[in-house]
This record gives structure tokens, C-alpha cells and sequence, in this order.
């Protein structure tokens, strides 16, 4: 029930240069407006209780990857996540705001939070949007109905409704269409057969998923930023020689202003390796199809089943996490959660485009992926 964003990319790279310039722009002028501003809250946020406070980066990234664990089982767009995931970060960098400082200090209010600003990204990208009683489901009854309808009222005032957050694969998505009109071999880009263009978006927009876990890339670092350090290391890894990355340097600097060899791209670069490095176990773990069985990474030439190989060996799951090839067969990536399959179809309750929508575990239970032991070990928390 949602738009396949694989479409959107397409028409994207059929924009012309000027055009792709001007959204660009945009993106990086929304990127610098206050109200989306984040700041370090784990560090200044709780003042004198900051010791004691049960919020982590550890835990902020348990709770991204649950929330992932949702969009994926209901055909979400995994964009929808880090929306959400922008929206907590903007609340939680609030000061004087008494539910943002509640948070900030308990894992049940930060897991409130999340669950609300999952339903309200839903209402901004989706088609279709999680209804209350999916929520409540989702959270093992720890929350009724009026708590979450309540809390979404907070967050929404407190963001004085401005949800238009920039986020780093938007920005990714028009730095790539600029790299087509600039590297000859890349121009039939919008050619969705053209491999190299298509392991080059896959293996950026995996990076980017990951990063909406790290707290350092999602809070610390600008979007613009992670964006194009997930490029660049993309672009490692197939292979890119070094005119082609003069030419994106160029075209980057004269047309957008931004500096891919600052410090705070090549930091954020050594970050998303990082990343990955402490994820990769999970994630290939978890990957259903590899990356030489998806339609992303299928090669025309020997020069790109060459490139493609070898960044399969550290890539292999990247179908996993692109939408565009998942196709009914992923898996939960919590690993509290049962082990399911997608369903096909949906059934739908309440509004006309509310998801409504149980999966059954290996014991014939209907259920969703839903917050078990979450939080473990975290102190004494509901969950």
C-alpha cells in the first residue's frame, strides 16, 4: 500500500541537472533550519541525573532496529524509520519540555516516544498508516490506547508540527542522479539494468539504514553529511577511479556547495565502516536472499560482474535492507521477536487505510513483532 520508492528513484534520475541542483538545495536549506536541529541530549540533556539515566545510545539503537522490525513485516518503507527516528531525536534535543525530559530518563517513556513518532512518520511518507490498536500491540499492552493518542499530541506541539526533517537518502539519492550526469559509463542511469548505478544506490542506502541505529551518525553528524560518506564508500567499493571521483568532487562542490573531503565526511565515513563492522554479524545473519541473487546486483558486463563480486563479499545482505529487492522473504531482525515470514496479503480495520494486520509465530499464534525483553538489562522497565 505504499509507493515502491525504487519508482521514485527512477524518476529522479530523470531529472535534469538543474533540477536535481535545485532539490538539493532545498534539502540542505531545510537541513540548516533550527527547528530540526539535534544536539548531544544523552550528554547534556539530564543535567545532574545524567548518570542515572536509563536512555543510551545502546538503547536508542535497540529501538530503531524494533521499529525496523515493524515497517518491515507490514511493507513499509524503511525510510518511514529513520523519520521516526528524526523526530525522536529533534524531541529529545528539547529543553524545557517536560515529556522530552521524561525520555530522556526512562526506556518506557523513550519506547512511547518512538512508537508515536513511528505512527506519525507513517501518516507523512505512507500510503497507509499503523493503526492505535497495532500500536498497543506492538508495545504489549505497556501502553493503551489513550496513552498513545496522547503522547502524539505532545510530540506533535513540541515539533510545532514542522515534519519535513531532511534525512540522508533523500539527499543521497539526488547527489547519485548528479553523479550519472558527470561519469560517462553512469549515464544511462535512470536505466534501472545499469548494475554499477544500482549497487552504488544499494550499498549507499544500506549504509544510511545502518546508520539510523548509530546515535553519532543520526545526532552528531548532519544528513547531508552521512549521505555522502555513504557514497564515497560506496564508490570504494565498486571500484571508482580517481577521475570519476574528481568528477563528483566537482560537481558536488560547484553545484551544491558541499565539500566531500571535509573532516566531518571523512569522520563520518570511518563511522559508517565502523558501523557496519559491529553489525555485520547480525546482518548477514539475517539476510534472506544474497546479494548475487538480487535484481539490484545483477551484472551486463564482465567489468561489472568483476565490481559486483567483490563488493558482494562485504555486502552480501544489501537485498535484505533494500526495499526495491525485498520480496516477501525477510525476516524479524530482532532476535527476541518470532521467527515469521511476510504475509502477502492484508486485511484492514478501522480507517480505510490503516493497517491492521497479526502474523502467526512457529506456534500458529497470531501476533506482531512486538518490544519482548526489549530493553533487558536496562534497569527496571517495564518491558
Amino acid at each position: 500500500m505504499t509507493k515502491p520508492d525504487s519508482d521514485d528513484l527512477f524518476s529522479i534520475f530523470r531529472l535534469s541537472t538543474s533540477d536535481l541542483v535545485d532539490q538539493t538545495l532545498v534539502l540542505l536549506k531545510q537541513e540548516e533550519n533550527p527547528h530540526y536541529k539535534c544536539r548531544d541530549y544523552l550528554r547534556h540533556g539530564s543535567s545532574s541525573s545524567s548518570s542515572r539515566s536509563r536512555v543510551s545510545a545502546e538503547a536508542r539503537a535497540k529501538v530503531a532496529r524494533w521499529l525496523a522490525d515493524i515497517v518491515d513485516y507490514f511493507s513499509l518503507q524503511r525510510q518511514t524509520v529513520a523519520m521516526a527516528m528524526s523526530y525522536v531525536d529533534i524531541f529529545l534535543s528539547l529543553r524545557n519540555v517536560r515529556a522530552a525530559s521524561e525520555a530522556r530518563r526512562s526506556v518506557t517513556k523513550f519506547q512511547l516516544l518512538a512508537l508515536v513518532c513511528l505512527s506519525i512518520a507513517t501518516k507523512s511518507l505512507e500510503v497507509a498508516h499503523l493503526d492505535v490498536e497495532t500500536l498497543v500491540t506492538a508495545s504489549q499492552g505497556c501502553y493503551c490506547a489513550d496513552d498513545i493518542r496522547e503522547m502524539e499530541i505532545v510530540v506533535l506541539n513540541a515539533l510545532q508540527w514542522r515534519l519535513c526533517a531532511p534525512t540522508s537518502l533523500p539527499i543521497a539519492h539526488r547527489a547519485i542522479a548528479l553523479l550519472t550526469k558527470v561519469v560517462p559509463r553512469l549515464a544511462n542511469g535512470a536505466n534501472k539494468h545499469n548494475s554499477i548505478t544500482s549497487c552504488l544506490v544499494e550499498f549507499t542506502r544500506l549504509q544510511i539504514e545502518l546508520a539510523v541505529t548509530d546515535y553519532t551518525s543520526s545526532v552528531l553528524r548532519k544528513s547531508s553529511t552521512v549521505a555522502i560518506a555513504s557514497i564515497l564508500n560506496s564508490m570504494d567499493l565498486l571500484d571508482f577511479d580517481n577521475r570519476e571521483r574528481r568528477a563528483f568532487s566537482r560537481a558536488m562542490t560547484d553545484m551544491t556547495g558541499l565539500d566531500i573531503h571535509s573532516i566531518e565526511v571523512v569522520q563520518a565515513r570511518q563511522e559508517l565502516n565502523e558501523v557496519f563492522d559491529r553489525q555485520s554479524e547480525d546482518v548477514m545473519s539475517r539476510a534472506s536472499v544474497s546479494c548475487s541473487s538480487s535484481r539490484s546486483c545483477h551484472t551486463t558486463s564482465s567489468a561489472a560482474s568483476t565490481a559486483v563480486s567483490t563488493s558482494a563479499s562485504s555486502f552480501a545482505s544489501v537485498s535484505y535492507y533494500s526495499r526495491a529487492s525485498q520480496r516477501g522473504v525477510d525476516e524479524p531482525m530482532h532476535t527476541d521477536a518470532p521467527s515469521t515470514q511476510r504475509k502477502s496479503s492484508r486485511r484492514s480495520g478501522g480507517s480505510k487505510y490503516a493497517l491492521k494486520e497479526t502474523h502467526q509465530d512457529d506456534a500458529g499464534n497470531s501476533e506482531i513483532p512486538r518490544a519482548s525483553e526489549l530493553f533487558q538489562g536496562f534497569g527496571q522497565s517495564r518491558f
